[in-house]
């Protein structure tokens, strides 16, 4: 029981030391994610972090998160993944644009306003939830060429 307290004092200061929520998302300032997807037809989580999550929701390509969790500042109340080959990740911030926008300068030195860098795949873009104004979505849609532009699949989320 003494060596867990112990264990988390010398794990504070050292960079490895995230939440699988971290992992999970740690590629999300240039829209690169390893494994971040869910499979359909098993439910099973391409990432072992995944595997804590469970979502509420799995339709038309998407998974479904609700959560209520921290990155680094950044307040997050659910995210979207992908169920099929689109690459789209999404992260529901519990915050207005204004804010989030903030958060996201002081934590990844840019706010993801640059359209062009998040079209190009490089970057994500940080949008007004068009369900609450309350809220952000912070949108890695990689481009496949279609003309279709950020997915409809936002209007679902609760």
């Amino acid at each position: 029981m003494r060596r867990m307290p112990m264990l988390l004092l010398l794990c504070l200061p050292l960079a490895g030391c995230s939440t699988p929520f971290e992992r999970l998302w740690a590629g999300v300032a240039e829209c690169q994610f390893d494994g971040l997807s869910l499979d359909a037809d098993t439910l099973k989580p391409g990432h072992s972090d995944l595997a804590g999550f469970t979502p509420y929701k799995v339709n038309n390509g998407f998974a479904w998160y609700r959560t209520r969790t921290q990155l680094g500042e950044l307040p997050i109340s659910g995210f979207l993944i992908p169920t099929s080959t689109f690459e789209v990740h999404a992260l529901f911030i519990d915050a207005p644009i204004a804010n989030a926008r903030q958060l996201l300068l002081e934590r990844y030195g840019d706010d993801f306003s640059d359209e062009a860098r998040h079209q190009a795949g490089e970057a994500p873009l940080l949008l007004r939830d068009p369900n609450n104004p309350k809220r952000s979505i912070l949108d890695c849609t990689r481009d496949d060429g279609s003309e279709e532009e950020t997915p409809e699949a936002y209007e679902g989320e609760e």
